[in-house]
């Protein structure tokens, strides 16, 4: 999520408590549970070459929303803006030509716009990190950069 939403999404959840982000695709969201540490990685974040989670949150729940339905109540303004609703039926973004197919059945399948509610969004201090290619094994990611581009639920193991 570009930093701009998240500064917006920050200042809304610290008014309200809560916040509603854009998931893009559905991804694991079915699989997460209210309480859950939140990693957001920002896509604007310099010129890092393995993008990192630098924000972090508490997962509140999947927010309701079907193809055509209004935005729900409770995103960044920022996002609202650049995202105008038009009560037109979603699409599924453009392919991309670099775009592996192997990589969209990792990432899960893209759908209708899909959105989650958190409460605490806030900047990761540095030394907490976390590099996207520590989320998960390079023998899953198949030695490439892993970039999650829909929710994943990791569950990390000491």
């Amino acid at each position: 999520m570009p930093s701009r939403h998240l500064e917006a999404a920050r200042a809304a959840c610290d008014e309200a408590g809560v916040v509603t982000l854009p998931a893009g695709g559905p991804g694991d969201l079915d699989d997460a549970h209210e309480g859950m540490t939140v990693l957001v990685i920002a896509t604007d974040a310099g010129d890092a070459e393995v993008p990192a989670a630098t924000w972090r949150a508490v997962f509140e729940g999947r927010v309701p929303h079907g193809s055509g339905d209004p935005w729900p109540l409770g995103l960044p303004d920022t996002w609202t803006e650049e995202h105008a609703w038009s009560g037109a039926v979603e699409v599924p973004p453009t392919p991309d030509p670099d775009h592996d197919e192997e990589e969209e059945e990792e990432e899960g399948m893209f759908g209708p716009q899909s959105f989650f509610r958190v409460r605490a969004l806030a900047p990761s201090p540095r030394g907490e990190w976390v590099y996207a290619n520590e989320l998960v094994p390079k023998q899953q990611r198949g030695g490439r950069t892993f970039v999650p581009r829909t929710p994943r639920v990791i569950r990390f193991v000491d």
